[in-house]
């Protein structure tokens, strides 16, 4: 169980490293970015094993969303330099895949039943980002002059 936990953390960590390295982000916060993304898919991993998929996409959005406002305010930099790379191992694609491949199947209730589900998961994630963010904008230090 742990051995499995630490090669999906270290594939979540490659994952999103390789996505950082696509999106031109800069060199010094790879390792950052890879990070967050491999302590947010290990919460996530932690929900799922506890029965609550919707809970761990929520959580672990939270965290990574958290963290990269953290980072962006260490490093000057916007915060989906941290995020956006972050989240990539998160994101449900194989409920939206399931989802496409129900409908060119024509089993139309599978596709409901699937495409329901992977639309509240992104939700939560969306609602996850959002919350991380107002918070960062309210807690938004003045510079001083």
């Amino acid at each position: 169980m742990i051995k499995e936990l630490i090669l999906q953390m270290i594939y979540c960590f490659m994952a999103s490293l390789f996505f950082a390295l696509i999106m031109n982000s800069p060199k010094k916060v790879l390792a950052y970015t890879s990070l967050i993304a491999s302590l947010g898919y290990l919460i996530y991993i932690l929900c799922i094993n506890y029965g609550n998929p919707k809970l761990g996409f929520f959580l672990g959005t939270m965290f990574i969303a958290f963290l990269g406002e953290i980072c962006a305010r260490r490093f000057k930099m916007p915060a989906t330099i941290f995020i956006f790379p972050a989240v990539i191992p998160i994101v449900p694609g194989l409920g939206l895949y399931e989802t496409i491949l129900a409908f060119v199947q024509d089993d139309i209730f599978l596709a409901l039943k699937v495409g329901t589900n992977t639309i509240l998961n992104i939700g939560s994630m969306a609602i996850a980002m959002a919350i991380i963010s107002l918070i960062a904008i309210k807690l938004k230090i003045k510079p001083k002059i």
